[in-house]
């Protein structure tokens, strides 16, 4: 006698107690149940269960059947789930680092669109300030705020972002709109930590006159933006940002740069399919 299932249908009787409660948990029939412990016991040449109604007992060979055959039934079982898994080969996800801003209002939708044609393909976003090591692997691709080069990495420019002034409705009725520089004096102020007070686009409110307007700081810029919601004064933020949390915008005649962002990745990532892909994506936007 050598077969695997018909082992699995009397374990499952030994474990239910009863032919129909076993044909549920196989989902089979009870008769095909009834069949099978039949066809078992003929070659056998001894009973396995004495019938009392609609419950079923273990003779003593059933009994020291279903002992010896506990562990073959575990073992054929794990070979099957091995088995099926065979030549599925799970990939690791793509590692994404990037500034917070980006991944929590940029990157997700992104892709979500990647995500439409390549439904295969795993993200994991390590969101951050702090430029992931890729010459150590600790990321795959990394978005940063453009900056000096980084040697023995191959970095594509891919996003510039304009920014402006933002406040709430609430704010702005309360203290009315600034319309120049001279106005802003009069104004609570919203930015970064003195360490990254030298960017470009931060060069309004690193005014010397300006410093002690600011009375919110954070190098984390959702969190100035949900400052800025909060009505606790005005912030120089992404447009795009700024727009999804339905801020108001501050007409300004002196001009705000830009902020440009680059991709990043070391040139033996790119021969995994999947980086690939999503830095091919990212490069064609």
């Amino acid at each position: 006698m050598n077969d695997w299932d018909d082992y699995r249908y009397f374990q499952a009787v030994v474990k239910t107690g009863g032919l129909s409660a076993a044909a549920r948990v196989l989902n089979v029939s009870q008769p095909t149940v009834g069949r099978r412990i039949a066809g078992m016991e003929a070659q056998l040449g001894q009973e396995l269960l004495e019938r009392d109604g609609k419950r079923v007992r273990l003779t003593e060979y059933g009994k020291l059947f279903a002992k010896r055959i506990e562990p073959l039934v575990e073992t054929a079982s794990r070979l099957e789930k091995d088995l099926e898994g065979f030549g599925k080969k799970e990939h690791p996800p793509v590692r994404i680092t990037s500034t917070d801003g980006l991944a929590l209002y940029w990157l997700p939708e992104m892709l979500g669109r990647l995500h439409d044609d390549e439904p295969d393909i795993k993200f994991l976003i390590l969101p951050g300030n702090q430029l992931e090591d890729l010459n150590k692997r600790e990321a795959d691709i990394a978005f940063r705020v453009k900056g000096d080069p980084v040697q023995g990495l191959i970095e594509e420019n891919i996003l510039e972002l304009k920014n402006s002034l933002w406040a709430s409705s609430g704010y702005l009725e309360k203290n009315g709109v600034p319309e120049e520089m001279e106005g802003l004096a009069s104004h609570s102020l919203i930015a970064f930590n003195e360490s990254y007070m030298a960017m470009r686009h931060m060069k309004i409110f690193g005014d010397r006159n300006l410093s002690g307007n600011i009375v919110f700081r954070s190098d984390n810029v959702p969190v100035q933006a949900r400052a800025v919601q909060a009505g606790i004064g005005i912030g120089i933020l992404p447009d795009y940002l700024a727009n999804q949390l339905e801020l108001q915008k501050i007409s300004w005649n002196e001009k705000i740069s830009i902020t440009q962002f680059s991709m990043l990745t070391h040139p033996t990532a790119l021969a995994r399919e999947e980086i690939y892909k999503v830095w091919s994506y990212f490069k064609s936007l």
